[in-house]
Protein backbone atom coordinates (compact mmCIF):
# COMPACT_ATOMS: atom_id res chain seq x y z
CA UNK A 1 0.00 0.00 0.00
CA UNK A 2 2.88 2.26 0.69
CA UNK A 3 4.53 1.78 -2.57
CA UNK A 4 1.27 2.30 -4.70
CA UNK A 5 0.65 5.92 -2.59
CA UNK A 6 3.69 6.99 -3.39
CA UNK A 7 3.61 6.05 -6.79
CA UNK A 8 0.36 8.00 -7.12
CA UNK A 9 1.40 11.10 -5.44
CA UNK A 10 4.46 10.68 -8.05
CA UNK A 11 2.41 10.91 -11.03
CA UNK A 12 0.10 13.47 -9.33
CA UNK A 13 2.99 15.78 -8.76
CA UNK A 14 4.20 15.62 -12.24
CA UNK A 15 0.56 16.13 -14.08
CA UNK A 16 0.19 18.95 -11.86
CA UNK A 17 3.91 20.57 -13.14
CA UNK A 18 3.13 19.56 -16.57
CA UNK A 19 -0.52 20.27 -16.56
CA UNK A 20 -0.51 23.06 -13.92
CA UNK A 21 -2.91 22.31 -10.76
CA UNK A 22 -6.13 21.13 -11.43
CA UNK A 23 -7.56 20.17 -7.99
CA UNK A 24 -9.50 16.79 -7.59
CA UNK A 25 -8.88 15.91 -11.49
CA UNK A 26 -5.39 15.89 -11.00
CA UNK A 27 -5.94 13.32 -7.93
CA UNK A 28 -7.81 11.06 -10.44
CA UNK A 29 -6.28 10.86 -13.00
CA UNK A 30 -3.07 10.05 -11.09
CA UNK A 31 -5.27 7.51 -9.57
CA UNK A 32 -6.58 5.99 -13.12
CA UNK A 33 -3.12 5.45 -14.21
CA UNK A 34 -1.97 4.31 -10.43
CA UNK A 35 -4.88 1.92 -10.14
CA UNK A 36 -4.63 -0.89 -13.06
CA UNK A 37 -0.82 -0.82 -12.35
CA UNK A 38 -1.42 -2.03 -8.90
CA UNK A 39 -3.66 -4.40 -10.19
CA UNK A 40 -1.41 -6.00 -12.68
CA UNK A 41 1.73 -5.90 -10.51
CA UNK A 42 -0.33 -7.76 -7.96
CA UNK A 43 -1.58 -10.45 -10.75
CA UNK A 44 2.13 -10.90 -11.95
CA UNK A 45 3.86 -11.23 -9.11
CA UNK A 46 1.60 -13.63 -7.71
CA UNK A 47 2.12 -15.70 -11.10
CA UNK A 48 6.14 -15.26 -10.74
CA UNK A 49 6.08 -16.36 -7.33
CA UNK A 50 3.91 -19.13 -7.44
CA UNK A 51 4.50 -20.63 -10.91
CA UNK A 52 7.39 -19.38 -13.25
CA UNK A 53 10.04 -19.37 -10.84
CA UNK A 54 9.77 -23.33 -10.70
CA UNK A 55 10.06 -24.12 -14.58
CA UNK A 56 13.64 -24.56 -16.36
CA UNK A 57 15.28 -21.08 -16.58
CA UNK A 58 15.29 -21.28 -20.56
CA UNK A 59 11.30 -21.24 -20.18
CA UNK A 60 11.36 -18.18 -17.40
CA UNK A 61 13.59 -16.15 -19.79
CA UNK A 62 11.04 -16.66 -22.77
CA UNK A 63 8.01 -15.94 -21.22
CA UNK A 64 9.60 -12.83 -19.80
CA UNK A 65 10.14 -11.69 -23.08
CA UNK A 66 6.45 -12.50 -24.07
CA UNK A 67 4.80 -11.39 -20.92
CA UNK A 68 6.90 -7.79 -20.16
CA UNK A 69 5.20 -6.20 -23.93
CA UNK A 70 1.88 -7.74 -22.80
CA UNK A 71 1.67 -5.94 -19.44
CA UNK A 72 3.09 -3.13 -20.96
CA UNK A 73 0.24 -3.20 -23.42
CA UNK A 74 -2.28 -4.38 -20.65
CA UNK A 75 -1.94 -1.39 -18.34
CA UNK A 76 -1.97 1.45 -21.59
CA UNK A 77 -5.17 0.02 -23.00
CA UNK A 78 -7.18 -0.10 -18.81
CA UNK A 79 -5.21 3.36 -18.32
CA UNK A 80 -7.07 4.18 -21.89
CA UNK A 81 -10.13 2.60 -21.14
CA UNK A 82 -10.42 4.30 -17.50
CA UNK A 83 -9.41 7.72 -18.43
CA UNK A 84 -12.09 7.50 -21.31
CA UNK A 85 -15.00 6.76 -18.96
CA UNK A 86 -14.12 9.19 -16.27
CA UNK A 87 -13.84 11.79 -19.38
CA UNK A 88 -17.86 10.57 -20.06
CA UNK A 89 -18.01 10.80 -16.30
CA UNK A 90 -17.61 14.61 -16.57
CA UNK A 91 -19.66 15.65 -19.16
CA UNK A 92 -17.57 14.89 -22.19
CA UNK A 93 -18.14 11.77 -24.68
CA UNK A 94 -17.25 8.46 -23.52
CA UNK A 95 -14.44 6.65 -25.60
CA UNK A 96 -11.24 5.22 -25.02
CA UNK A 97 -8.67 8.07 -24.24
CA UNK A 98 -5.75 7.09 -26.63
CA UNK A 99 -2.61 8.25 -26.46
CA UNK A 100 -0.15 9.75 -29.10
CA UNK A 101 3.13 10.52 -30.26
CA UNK A 102 6.01 10.19 -27.45
CA UNK A 103 3.11 9.85 -25.06
CA UNK A 104 2.26 6.86 -25.94
CA UNK A 105 5.83 5.35 -26.73
CA UNK A 106 6.62 6.97 -23.24
CA UNK A 107 3.44 4.91 -21.20
CA UNK A 108 4.63 1.62 -23.07
CA UNK A 109 8.43 2.15 -22.28
CA UNK A 110 7.26 2.77 -18.50
CA UNK A 111 5.26 -0.71 -18.56
CA UNK A 112 8.56 -2.71 -19.87
CA UNK A 113 10.17 -1.26 -17.41
CA UNK A 114 7.70 -2.03 -14.31
CA UNK A 115 7.58 -5.13 -15.77
CA UNK A 116 11.19 -5.62 -15.19
CA UNK A 117 11.63 -4.04 -11.73
CA UNK A 118 8.17 -6.49 -10.79
CA UNK A 119 10.21 -9.57 -11.61
CA UNK A 120 13.52 -8.12 -10.11
CA UNK A 121 11.95 -8.02 -7.12
CA UNK A 122 10.18 -11.13 -7.33
CA UNK A 123 13.42 -12.91 -7.61
CA UNK A 124 14.85 -10.69 -5.17
CA UNK A 125 12.67 -11.93 -2.05
CA UNK A 126 12.53 -15.57 -3.40
CA UNK A 127 16.34 -15.60 -3.07
CA UNK A 128 17.09 -13.39 -0.15
CA UNK A 129 14.12 -13.85 2.55
CA UNK A 130 12.61 -17.11 1.85
CA UNK A 131 15.43 -19.08 1.23
CA UNK A 132 16.85 -21.00 4.36
CA UNK A 133 20.11 -22.32 4.55
CA UNK A 134 20.22 -26.46 5.01
CA UNK A 135 22.09 -27.57 7.89
CA UNK A 136 22.66 -31.24 6.97
CA UNK A 137 22.69 -33.05 10.62
CA UNK A 138 23.22 -36.63 9.04
CA UNK A 139 26.40 -38.42 8.37
CA UNK A 140 27.31 -37.89 4.41
CA UNK A 141 28.77 -41.52 4.27
CA UNK A 142 24.51 -42.45 4.41
CA UNK A 143 21.92 -41.37 2.39
CA UNK A 144 20.11 -38.24 4.19
CA UNK A 145 17.20 -38.89 6.33
CA UNK A 146 16.79 -35.21 7.97
CA UNK A 147 18.25 -31.71 7.97
CA UNK A 148 17.39 -28.56 9.31
CA UNK A 149 15.93 -25.15 8.00
CA UNK A 150 16.05 -21.81 9.80
CA UNK A 151 12.23 -20.97 10.65
CA UNK A 152 12.35 -17.64 12.66
CA UNK A 153 14.96 -17.30 15.00
CA UNK A 154 14.82 -20.64 15.69
CA UNK A 155 15.41 -24.18 13.40
CA UNK A 156 13.10 -26.64 12.59
CA UNK A 157 14.03 -30.48 11.70
CA UNK A 158 12.48 -31.71 8.29
CA UNK A 159 12.25 -35.28 7.29
CA UNK A 160 13.38 -36.24 4.21
CA UNK A 161 10.21 -39.33 4.29
CA UNK A 162 7.87 -36.33 4.09
CA UNK A 163 9.41 -34.99 1.06
CA UNK A 164 6.60 -35.37 -2.08
CA UNK A 165 9.31 -33.26 -4.30
CA UNK A 166 12.13 -31.20 -5.14
CA UNK A 167 11.77 -28.41 -7.69
CA UNK A 168 14.64 -25.81 -8.64
CA UNK A 169 16.86 -23.56 -10.37
CA UNK A 170 20.47 -22.83 -10.52
CA UNK A 171 21.66 -22.46 -6.33
CA UNK A 172 17.87 -22.85 -5.27
CA UNK A 173 15.22 -25.34 -4.41
CA UNK A 174 11.88 -25.38 -3.42
CA UNK A 175 10.92 -28.45 -1.27
CA UNK A 176 7.21 -30.04 -1.06
CA UNK A 177 5.40 -31.15 1.77
CA UNK A 178 2.45 -32.82 2.66
CA UNK A 179 1.14 -29.43 3.22
CA UNK A 180 3.86 -26.68 3.47
CA UNK A 181 6.81 -25.92 1.24
CA UNK A 182 9.56 -24.26 1.93
CA UNK A 183 12.86 -22.72 -0.21
CA UNK A 184 16.81 -23.52 0.68
CA UNK A 185 19.79 -22.54 -0.97
CA UNK A 186 20.67 -25.99 -1.73
CA UNK A 187 21.05 -27.33 -5.98
CA UNK A 188 19.23 -30.01 -7.06
CA UNK A 189 22.00 -31.82 -7.53
CA UNK A 190 23.30 -31.20 -4.16
CA UNK A 191 20.03 -32.93 -3.11
CA UNK A 192 20.33 -35.82 -5.39
CA UNK A 193 23.83 -36.89 -4.00
CA UNK A 194 22.34 -36.69 -1.09
CA UNK A 195 18.88 -38.83 -1.05
CA UNK A 196 18.37 -42.34 -1.46
CA UNK A 197 18.68 -43.00 -4.67
CA UNK A 198 16.39 -46.10 -4.13
CA UNK A 199 13.26 -43.50 -2.79
CA UNK A 200 14.65 -40.46 -4.69
CA UNK A 201 14.43 -39.97 -8.27
CA UNK A 202 15.59 -37.22 -11.01
CA UNK A 203 12.46 -37.13 -12.94
CA UNK A 204 13.50 -33.65 -14.96
CA UNK A 205 16.75 -31.64 -14.58
CA UNK A 206 14.50 -29.73 -12.68
CA UNK A 207 12.71 -32.14 -10.50
CA UNK A 208 13.20 -34.84 -8.13
CA UNK A 209 10.04 -37.26 -6.58
CA UNK A 210 9.92 -39.13 -3.64
CA UNK A 211 8.95 -42.75 -4.63
CA UNK A 212 6.98 -43.11 -1.66
CA UNK A 213 4.75 -40.38 -2.98
CA UNK A 214 3.99 -41.08 -6.35
CA UNK A 215 0.28 -42.37 -6.90
CA UNK A 216 1.15 -42.63 -10.80
CA UNK A 217 3.05 -41.43 -13.68
CA UNK A 218 1.02 -41.11 -16.85
CA UNK A 219 2.37 -41.01 -20.87
CA UNK A 220 1.90 -37.01 -21.83
CA UNK A 221 3.39 -37.55 -25.65
CA UNK A 222 6.94 -37.65 -27.07
CA UNK A 223 7.93 -39.91 -24.42
CA UNK A 224 7.10 -37.30 -21.69
CA UNK A 225 4.98 -39.10 -18.46
CA UNK A 226 3.47 -36.89 -15.90
CA UNK A 227 4.43 -37.85 -12.03
CA UNK A 228 1.08 -37.83 -10.32
CA UNK A 229 1.70 -36.98 -6.45
CA UNK A 230 -0.79 -37.90 -3.34
CA UNK A 231 0.11 -34.74 -2.32
CA UNK A 232 1.38 -31.85 -3.46
CA UNK A 233 1.68 -30.92 -7.26
CA UNK A 234 1.85 -33.12 -10.84
CA UNK A 235 5.32 -33.04 -11.71
CA UNK A 236 7.08 -33.46 -15.52
CA UNK A 237 8.81 -36.16 -16.23
CA UNK A 238 11.58 -36.28 -19.08
CA UNK A 239 12.40 -38.61 -21.72
CA UNK A 240 15.05 -39.42 -19.45
CA UNK A 241 13.38 -38.88 -16.22
CA UNK A 242 10.57 -41.37 -17.58
CA UNK A 243 13.40 -44.06 -18.73
CA UNK A 244 14.75 -44.28 -14.69
CA UNK A 245 11.15 -44.71 -14.01
CA UNK A 246 10.78 -47.03 -16.54
CA UNK A 247 13.91 -49.39 -15.48
CA UNK A 248 12.55 -49.68 -11.75
CA UNK A 249 9.38 -51.69 -13.64
CA UNK A 250 9.42 -54.98 -11.85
Amino acid sequence: MGGSALLWLLYASVFAITQGPRGLTTVVDAAANVGPLVLLTAAVHRFLSDVLVRWPVHRQIVLHVLMAPVFALAWYSMVAVLLGFIIGMRGGDYAPFGFSGPAATWQLFQGLILYALVAAICYAIRGGREAAQVTIVDSRDAPLNRYLVKDGDGLRPIDVADIVSITGAQDYAEVTMRGDKHLVRMSLGEFERLLDPARFVRVHRSAIINLDHLCLAEPAGGGRMIARMNSGPDVQVSRAGAACLKKLVA
